[in-house]
């Protein structure tokens, strides 16, 4: 079920392009799954998202805006590596359809000299697992690491473990 808020939604014939029925939406056009269809398969793929806790609590930041750094080092992230396989393999998948089981954890770091240390620890890590550091402009501040889809290897999770990543919350 399709749940949305002062949506006004109309079942569509078939999408144009796919020819699969899609649900039509004041937002645009959902994808709409027959029964005989299998659900897309799991990658096994994870994307961290890592974003500094003081920017809330001791900067007063705003959530919205805090929001937007973790898409902003996301985003980064995967178009400064859109031709890594384990990028190529988040979105497509082995049936063509990885978008649809996209996995993002957020994790928090207390501060940016944590943030930069986890960066530093990536740096040194074997094999590398790529990132990219969002660094807000023009004000020059560090808020944010994502890294590239992977399987989370045990050297990304004591590199995460050592420079002091939770569970965002």
């Amino acid at each position: 079920m399709i749940r949305s808020c002062r949506t006004r939604t109309t079942l569509g014939r078939s999408h144009p392009d796919l020819g699969a029925p899609f649900l039509h939406t004041r937002h645009g056009a959902r994808l709409l799954m027959s029964a005989s269809q299998d659900p897309p398969k799991p990658t096994g793929l994870v994307m961290q998202i890592i974003l500094r806790r003081d920017l809330l609590t001791e900067l007063k930041w705003p959530v919205g805006p805090l929001l937007a750094q973790s898409a902003h080092a996301s985003t980064a992230v995967l178009h400064l590596h859109r031709d890594h396989p384990d990028v190529q393999r988040y979105f497509h998948g082995e049936d063509g359809r990885g978008w649809e089981v996209m996995r993002k954890v957020t994790y928090e770091v207390p501060n940016e000299e944590a943030l930069r240390s986890l960066a530093t620890k990536l740096d040194e890590m074997a094999p590398k697992i790529p990132y990219h550091l969002w660094i807000e402009q023009p004000e020059n501040v560090p808020t944010a690491l994502a890294l590239v889809p992977n399987k989370r290897p045990k050297a990304l999770k004591k590199a995460m473990d050592e420079a002091g990543c939770q569970l965002f919350r």
